[in-house]
């Protein structure tokens, strides 16, 4: 939390600091962000076409909650959005993620040698899950347990703030050759 300090973009009272920048955030422009964020990457990847059936898989998380949120708010109803427990089905399924659990995964796999699953479209895998949490606790979402860190990123986090992020982009990078 920040005291006593203005938002860098609009001067608003600050009461967010993210730990990859030295930026701080009143709580309108941090959600203006984030949604941003998703809405870009959701433009560039192009995963959905307009009128299209999209299961949102519901685990009860902190992540489905923000993904089904910024999903209504940025398509409203240009998006047959529906809700599933079963990640079985036939059509597209959004599985809410983020950051933080996508780059343990692929680091654990690319060390392990083992195969990645892609089957599914992974939403949010882009925002962090100090972000996640942020957003939450200004929408009033429920927040469920922390995901399990791993040491060696949070080390390189913590030395290297925004390296999260480029290792996010390297997995990504070494998966498409």
């Amino acid at each position: 939390m920040v005291t006593n300090q203005k938002c860098s973009n609009c001067s608003k009272q600050a009461k967010i600091r993210l730990s990859y920048t030295k930026r701080i955030y009143c709580n309108n422009c941090f959600l203006k962000i984030i949604e941003k964020r998703v809405r870009k990457e959701l433009r560039i990847k192009k995963y959905f076409k307009p009128n299209e059936n999209i299961f949102l898989f519901n685990d009860n998380s902190k992540e489905y909650f923000v993904a089904k949120y910024l999903l209504n708010n940025i398509f409203e109803k240009h998006l047959n959005l529906k809700e599933t427990k079963n990640k079985n089905i036939k059509g597209k399924l959004l599985i809410p993620t983020n950051l933080d659990r996508e780059i343990k995964n692929k680091l654990n796999s690319y060390l392990e040698n083992t195969a990645v699953e892609k089957t599914n479209i992974k939403i949010l895998y882009n925002i962090l899950e100090e972000e996640i949490i942020n957003f939450c606790k200004i929408k009033g979402f429920k927040i469920n347990n922390k995901d399990e860190t791993n040491n060696l990123i949070e080390e390189i986090e913590k030395t290297h703030p925004g390296s999260k992020f480029s290792l996010s982009k390297s997995f990504e990078n070494l998966s498409e050759k």
